[in-house]
Parts: structure tokens; C-alpha cells; sequence
């Protein structure tokens, strides 16, 4: 467990930032973009009822511009490998005075050996809430997994 931690660390440590922003793994720790505290939560702490009920990938954008900070937070399904396999990862995030950018993967989970997996396919829940403490509320979000839009708003 000590030798996962210190090497956990210094991964964390050793890897640069591309573009002013974090590179994964991010966490429930909030990150710092252009300004913005990004959290990414593999779990949804509110409702999540996308548009059309279905078994495909989806988000939806939760407001919160009246808050103090301004928040903004996309709760999605993400349709994948197991989730005791693999897991929902933050992988770009861009920011700027129009557009607000998230791209998920979907990454081998941590915890997974390597060994045999299930062949199914699970949703993996997930959230990111975005604190715009620096940085002013974008107009639109975008949020694609991998290279699907999934998501596009005018905030």
C-alpha cells in the first residue's frame, strides 16, 4: 500500500502540465484550469435524467451561475468495459471566454490486475463540477468521450 502511494506520488509529481492544464489523474482533489477548480467524481451526487432514456452515453449540464463561485456541473453515463476493469477518466479540459471543453476516456482501472475481464458492457457513472473562481462562465459547454460530442449547451 506504501510503495502504490509513493509511487502514485511521484507520478503525480513528474508528469508536466500540457497546455496550463493538469494532466490525468484527476481526482476528487479539485484541480486549477485558466482559472476554474475542476473536480472529477466517478459517481453522480444528484439526479441524473438525460433527455432521452436510453443505454447510450450521456450528460447533462446542471447551472448553478448565480452561486458563489459560479459553478457549472455535467453529470454523464459513459457506456464501456466493466467498471471493475476499467474506469471513467478526465483526459483534456479546455477553457476560455466562449467554450468550456471536457473530453472522458475510458482507462484501465487502477485496481485491475490485468487478468481476465468481464465481457460485458457497463455504464460508468460520472461528474465534473467546475468552481469558476478566477475564470468567467464560459457560453457554451462541449463534452465528448473520446471523439463523440455527447454534449453541446449554451450555458
Amino acid at each position: 500500500m506504501r510503495r502504490r502511494a509513493l509511487l502514485s506520488t511521484a507520478a503525480a509529481v513528474s508528469t508536466a502540465s500540457l497546455a496550463g492544464c493538469p494532466v490525468p489523474p484527476w481526482g476528487e482533489v479539485p484541480e486549477t484550469v485558466d482559472g476554474a477548480e475542476v473536480t472529477l467524481r466517478r459517481e453522480h451526487t444528484g439526479e441524473f435524467a438525460p433527455d432521452e432514456p436510453s443505454l447510450r452515453d450521456a450528460a447533462v449540464l446542471v447551472r448553478a451561475v448565480g452561486a458563489e463561485p459560479p459553478r457549472l456541473i455535467v453529470r454523464g453515463r459513459f457506456l464501456d468495459g466493466s467498471r471493475e476493469c476499467y474506469r471513467v477518466e478526465l483526459v483534456e479540459v479546455t477553457l476560455d471566454a466562449d467554450h468550456l471543453l471536457f473530453r472522458l476516456a475510458i482507462g484501465d482501472h487502477p485496481d485491475w490486475d490485468g487478468g481476465p475481464c468481464p465481457d460485458i458492457a457497463e455504464a460508468h457513472p460520472y461528474e465534473v463540477a467546475v468552481g469558476f473562481t478566477k475564470a468567467p462562465v464560459p457560453e457554451r459547454v462541449e463534452v465528448r468521450h473520446g471523439d463523440q460530442t455527447v454534449l453541446e449547451e449554451r450555458v
